[in-house]
């Protein structure tokens, strides 16, 4: 899909080569902000000794601050001669680094065994997760609404690859998600073409539930859904 919007971009751009500015916009961003969510891990096995047996414990909502760099590259539609429509502009933007999430540990209590002896015993258990946004890809449309004031809209793909260490065993799958960004920015541009931007974001991500993988089939993680703001600034070049 992202491949197909960046093939749509230079598409467009190829009907507007007649005149000396394209309107393509190619530049970097660096951003900073703080996203926030929660999650549990839950498990229907009710079996005499099973881990946390039929049980669900949610973690605390959990605030990160980050920072990250991207690049991106916009075609304009002001070569159509549509009022509305050609003010507005169409995106693609890749984050161009991996980005740490850190790492989690849970401490559960698992359930004593079958015989008198061990009824009444627990034992707590460490799970500890570590995670790695390694894709985090953005297809978006600015609209402007005066020449260096515009808002924006997209969708939002991200890829998180997860690292376990689950005394309770098995392991969990990388995950996809995915979600919106809607925004509003300040653009500077210079009669060279080089520009300025400055931008507010906020993104709304869906959750996910993940299945474990061992032997123990029966446990699963959701993450809910993750809200956060960003704050963005951005330089680049006009075509």
């Amino acid at each position: 899909m992202k491949k197909l919007t960046f093939a749509i971009i230079m598409v467009l751009s190829s009907f507007s080569l007649v005149s000396a500015d394209i309107g393509v916009k190619i530049g970097v961003s660096a951003q900073v902000g703080t996203m926030e969510g929660t999650a549990k891990e839950t498990t229907s096995d009710t079996s005499a000794g099973a881990v946390a047996p039929g049980a669900s414990q949610t973690t605390k909502l959990q605030e990160a601050l980050f920072a990250s760099g991207s690049f991106f590259v916009e075609k304009d539609l002001a070569f159509l001669p549509i009022p509305v429509i050609n003010r507005l502009s169409i995106g693609y933007d890749n984050m161009a680094h991996d980005l740490d999430m850190g790492t989690a540990e849970n401490l559960i209590l698992t359930k004593g065994g079958d015989t008198a002896a061990t009824a009444n015993t627990t034992t707590n258990i460490k799970q500890k997760v570590s995670a790695t946004v390694d894709g985090f890809e953005t297809i978006y449309a600015t609209f402007a609404i005066k020449p260096w004031l515009y808002v924006k809209y997209g969708n939002v793909d991200i890829d998180v690859k997860t690292t376990e260490n689950l005394q309770s065993g098995g392991s969990y799958d990388n995950a996809s998600l995915s979600g919106n960004v809607m925004g509003a920015g300040i653009h500077s541009e210079r009669e060279n073409g080089l520009f300025f931007r400055a931008e507010y974001n906020v993104y709304d991500i869906e959750g996910v539930t993940l299945q474990n993988k061992g032997t123990d089939s029966k446990r699963a993680v959701t993450l809910n859904a993750i809200d956060g703001t960003t704050a963005r600034i951005s330089i680049g070049k006009s075509f």
